[in-house]
C-alpha cells in the first residue's frame, strides 16, 4: 500500500517517495460525544443529544536506508511532511497485485515492484502530533526502520470525497442528439412523389457508426378530408462523386394511422454526405411529414431539436427539465450539514414569480422578494444572495441537510436550474 498526502496549497506526496512502504492503515469510527444532564431526586439523565467529534486513523510502514546518514534525510523529510500544525488530506491508496498466484520459486524478487495502487474513494483531511519512527535491524546490510502515525481528524470527523461542482441533471428517459439543426419540424408534401429534406454535413458522419432517421407522418392537422395511402423514409451513404454507396428504406406509415417511419444503417467507407427523403405514393397538400430527426444509434429515440436550434432550450425546460423532477445523488454514508460541509446551492431561475420556495425532501427555504428569468440565487445556509445582492432579511433563513439513503428530491415554484457547489459524499 501506499499513503497520498496533500498539502491545503495542493502539492502533493507520497510515501513511496521517501521508500515507505505502507502495510497497515486502520480507520476508526467516529467517536460520539453527548450532552446530559443529571438533575437531583431524578432518575436518570436528561439528553441534550450527541454529535460526532473526531476520526481515529492509524498508519504502519516501513523503509531501508543504506546507512545512518540516508536515514537521517529520510527521517528529517518524513518529519517535515507529517509534522504540519496546517493538517493535510490522506489518501489510503489500496494495493492489487498484477500477477495471479504461483508457485514458491516460480519467479524471483521484485515482488512489490509488480503491485499497482489505487486510490480509495475517500479521504481525511488530519494531523498527527508525532510520528513516531524505530529502528527494526538490519536486513542483507540495510538498515530497516518501522514507521507509525496517529491522524485525527480535523474538520469533519468524516472521509470525505473530492469537493466539485455539481450540475443537477433530470431525471428524464435517453434522448439522442439531432443531427439535424435548423430543419422545419413540420414538413409539408411538395408536388411529386417524394421530398428532399437536407443532406447531413460529413461534419456529423462517422464511418463505421450507426446511424437512425425517423420522420413522423398523418394527415396535417388542418386536414378537410384525409389522406389516402403512405409514405416511408430513405437514407443514403453518398460519396465525394455523387454516387449512391449504400441505400435503405424505412417502414411504411399510412396516412390515417399516424405513426413514426424509421430507418437506420452503419455509414459504409468512403461517405461524404448522407441524404434524407421522403417518400409518398400522394400528392396532397394535406399529407404531414413532422419532427425529422437524425441520431447515432439504431433505434429512434423520442423528438428532441438539434442544440443549436434557437427552440431547443424552450423544448428543453417545457418538457422535462423542472425543478420539480430533480434529485441530488448524494451517496455518503452520513449527514451532509451545509453549515458543516459548506456546501452552497445556485439556482438559476428560468421564470418569474412573486416569491421563491425551494425545498429538499421536507426542509423548505423561502424567499418573500420577486423573481425574474435569469435571477441568480446563492445559499450557503449562513448567505443568501439574489443576483450577488444579500436577500437575508426577506428569507426564513433556512439551511439543508443531504441524507443518505433518501431521495433528497428538488421542488421549487420557479422553473430553473440547480447547481451543487462544493458537493461532496461524507463516510462514517
Amino acid at each position: 500500500m501506499d499513503l497520498l498526502v496533500e498539502k491545503l496549497d495542493g502539492s502533493r506526496y507520497y510515501l513511496s517517495q521517501y521508500k515507505v512502504l505502507i502495510t497497515d492503515f486502520e480507520e476508526s469510527a467516529p467517536s460520539v460525544t453527548r450532552n446530559s444532564k443529571q438533575l437531583d431526586q431524578r432518575n436518570g439523565n436528561i439528553d441534550f443529544g450527541g454529535w460526532h467529534t473526531d476520526k481515529t486513523i492509524n498508519i504502519t510502514g516501513y523503509y531501508r536506508a543504506d546507512d545512518i546518514d540516508e536515514e537521517e534525510t529520510l527521517r528529517e523529510k518524513l518529519y517535515a511532511l507529517l509534522s504540519d500544525p496546517d493538517g493535510y488530506y490522506i489518501t489510503q491508496l489500496k494495493t492489487t497485485p498484477s500477477l495471479a498466484m504461483e508457485r514458491p520459486g516460480e519467479t524471483s524478487g521484485g515482488y512489490y515492484d509488480k503491485l499497482s495502487n489505487y486510490p480509495s474513494h475517500k479521504r481525511f483531511l488530519v494531523y498527527t502530533e508525532a510520528p513516531e519512527i524505530e529502528l527494526v535491524g538490519n536486513v542483507n546490510g540495510t538498515l530497516l526502520y518501522k514507521l507509525t502515525a496517529e491522524f485525527k481528524t480535523i474538520k469533519l470527523p468524516y472521509g470525505e470525497s473530492v469537493p466539485h461542482d455539481l450540475d443537477i441533471k433530470p431525471n428524464v428517459p435517453y434522448i439522442g442528439r439531432n443531427l439535424l439543426a435548423g430543419i422545419d419540424r413540420t414538413i409539408h408534401q411538395a408536388p411529386g412523389w417524394f421530398q428532399w429534406i437536407t443532406n447531413i454535413p460529413k461534419k456529423f458522419i462517422k464511418v463505421g457508426e450507426s446511424l437512425c432517421f425517423s420522420v413522423f407522418i398523418n394527415n396535417a392537422p388542418h386536414a378537410g378530408e384525409l389522406v389516402k395511402g403512405n409514405a416511408y423514409c430513405i437514407m443514403r451513404a453518398i460519396d465525394i462523386s455523387g454516387n449512391t454507396l449504400l441505400e435503405k428504406i424505412g417502414n411504411g406509415i399510412n396516412f390515417d394511422a399516424d405513426g413514426i417511419s424509421q430507418v437506420s444503417f452503419v455509414v459504409p467507407n468512403s461517405t461524404d454526405h448522407v441524404s434524407l427523403f421522403i417518400i409518398s405514393n400522394v400528392m396532397s397538400a394535406n399529407a404531414y411529414y413532422g419532427y425529422p430527426k437524425v441520431e447515432f444509434g439504431t433505434v429512434a429515440t423520442p423528438y428532441s431539436p438539434a442544440p443549436e436550434d434557437p427552440d431547443y432550450n424552450k423544448w428543453y425546460f417545457d418538457t422535462y427539465y423542472n425543478t420539480d423532477n430533480l434529485f441530488i445523488p448524494y451517496a455518503g454514508t452520513v449527514p451532509c450539514n451545509q453549515l458543516e460541509q459548506g456546501f452552497s446551492i445556485e439556482m438559476t431561475a428560468k421564470g418569474a414569480s412573486s416569491s421563491l420556495s425551494l425545498k429538499i425532501d421536507d426542509t423548505e427555504l423561502t424567499y418573500s422578494g420577486g423573481v425574474a428569468s435569469g435571477d441568480v440565487f446563492l445559499f450557503t445556509g449562513f448567505s443568501y444572495t439574489q443576483n450577488g445582492l444579500s436577500i437575508v432579511s426577506k428569507t426564513n433563513k433556512a439551511y439543508f441537510v443531504l441524507q443518505p439513503d433518501k431521495p433528497n428530491r428538488i421542488t421549487c415554484n420557479v422553473p430553473g436550474t440547480v447547481r451543487i457547489l462544493g458537493f461532496q459524499n461524507l463516510y462514517a
